[in-house]
């Protein structure tokens, strides 16, 4: 018997970490024996050894270069594994993931769904769609209208660069947070300048 997968996706700014963390907890006070991984190109924070939510909250974690590293700290008494920003994972995190399952570890995740070009990002729609539960919480769209904020739910990532939207070709990876050029943003409001349009 295999157990269960579920994933946090959506926007910057959505509340994704604080989900997980709160999912972190709540196997911790069912006494289960939880372990925390990140990428450890995700440094926002300043800190690779912590989750932090953009709200305070923060987990002690394991920082690790490749997917299959986590396999290898993986402690044999473990019944939990949570995984922050998946989406930076190659595309070996799949086999992983269904490894820890396999291994009746449950397996929680969070990460971007889209990247800031509004295209499915990284190895997210294969995860996904091997989710057994998935919660989608969404951000506020903080673009600008008539000098009132939208405040429509923002399912997307918008990047700014010297307060222009960035071009659909610029670099997809570019860890960072609101301050260095992030917003969340509605689908009326995400511009990519240079976006293909799809052909019918």
């Amino acid at each position: 018997m295999t157990e269960s997968l579920k994933g946090i996706s959506g926007s910057m700014f959505a509340g994704k970490t604080e989900t997980l963390l709160r999912e972190i907890s709540r196997a911790e006070i069912s006494k289960k024996k939880v372990q925390v991984f990140k990428p450890i190109i995700d440094d926002r924070w300043g800190e690779k050894d912590k989750v932090r939510s953009h709200s305070g909250g923060e987990h002690q974690a394991c920082a690790v270069k490749n997917a299959v590293d986590i396999l290898e700290c993986l402690d044999t008494d473990t019944q939990v594994v949570a995984i922050e920003e998946i989406q930076f994972f190659g595309p070996e995190i799949v086999s992983v993931v269904q490894a820890l399952l396999e291994a009746d570890i449950r397996v929680i995740f969070a990460g971007l769904s889209q990247d800031f070009r509004g295209e499915p990002f990284g190895s997210m729609p294969t995860l996904l769609a091997l989710c057994d539960e998935i919660e989608k919480p969404t951000a506020i769209c903080t673009e600008e209208v008539d000098g009132k904020i939208c405040g429509a739910d923002a399912s997307k990532t918008q990047r700014l660069i010297n307060g222009q939207p960035a071009n659909f070709n610029d670099p997809i990876v570019l860890i960072g947070d609101e301050d260095e050029g992030y917003q969340a943003r509605c689908p009326k409001h995400h511009k990519v300048p240079g976006k293909p349009i799809p052909k019918i």
